[in-house]
């Protein structure tokens, strides 16, 4: 989803994300801060609620339809955190049920350092499902302003708990401060539990620390009263090897969402 909170300041408003119109079109800067950098380079789950954002505003113009996040890729460069990043979509397809995008993400220099493709799904939103909150494009910048940021690590606020780090088993309640509007998990704090599982499995595995640099996000379900449990799998033996990660509703046993990752070593 757009998920951007006109209401109260759950986590994944407090990324430092920030927003701005250039003749008509909406970019997303990202400010990196300590707390959204590990090893000194931006999260790629923290770039995945910009691609989410940016792309997804534009589209969500209804308010009796859900626009869902269907699917997400994230591909970025391992390089030390700029002082800032600007995200801007173009989209590709744009149908009565679906639509894709893909979002351009460059440094406040200009220099290209990621790239995302999402698609969306439009559902109609049922009488029973919670408000629907709509703000105008143009209003959308005013909505960023004034939030404060995290002041521990992203890993922390989130409160996400390592069961099992060599085997990339990790765990994370849904509390409010972690669901969209529609109620379910946000999809950037989904792309951060898959980051989180793939870095601990690689560091236990090869001794090193391990940044990810590429997130294949496929959002199945909706989550149910959770918690979330990782299920991660190392398609290989090597440092450079694909990762498998199932994130699965234990309230349910259902996988919620299918995520294929790479990381490098720092």
């Amino acid at each position: 989803m757009t998920d951007v909170s006109t209401t109260g300041t759950p986590l994944y408003s407090r990324l430092g994300v920030g927003a701005r119109l250039e003749d008509g079109q909406l970019v997303l800067e990202v400010r990196p801060q300590p707390e959204t950098l590990h090893c000194g380079i931006i999260r790629a789950s923290v770039l995945a609620f910009a691609i989410d954002v940016v792309a997804g505003i534009p589209l969500d113009r209804e308010a009796d339809m859900w626009t869902l996040t269907s699917d997400m890729t994230v591909r970025m460069r391992p390089v030390p955190a700029p002082r800032r990043i600007d995200a801007t979509s173009e989209v590709l397809r744009q149908g009565r049920r679906s639509a894709t995008s893909v979002v351009d993400m460059r440094t406040d220099e200009g220099t290209p350092i990621a790239t995302g493709a999402i698609g969306f799904t439009k559902v109609p939103r049922k009488p029973t499902d919670p408000p629907k909150p709509l703000t105008p494009l143009d209003q959308i910048p005013t909505v960023f302003r004034g939030i404060s940021t995290l002041a521990r690590p992203l890993r922390v606020e989130a409160g996400i708990e390592v069961i099992d780090a060599a085997e990339g088993k990790l765990q994370v309640e849904l509390t409010a401060d972690l669901l969209n509007p529609a109620g379910t998990l946000q999809g950037a704090m989904v792309a951060l539990v898959a980051e989180a599982a793939a870095e601990d499995l690689m560091a236990t595995r090869f001794g090193s620390s391990f940044v990810v640099t590429d997130l294949d996000l496929r959002y199945l379900r909706k989550t149910g009263l959770g918690p979330v449990r990782t299920r991660t799998t190392l398609l290989g033996d090597r440092p450079d090897s694909a990762i498998q990660i199932e994130l699965i509703d234990l309230s349910n046993n259902e996988i919620t969402t299918l995520v294929y990752a790479a990381a490098v070593a720092v």
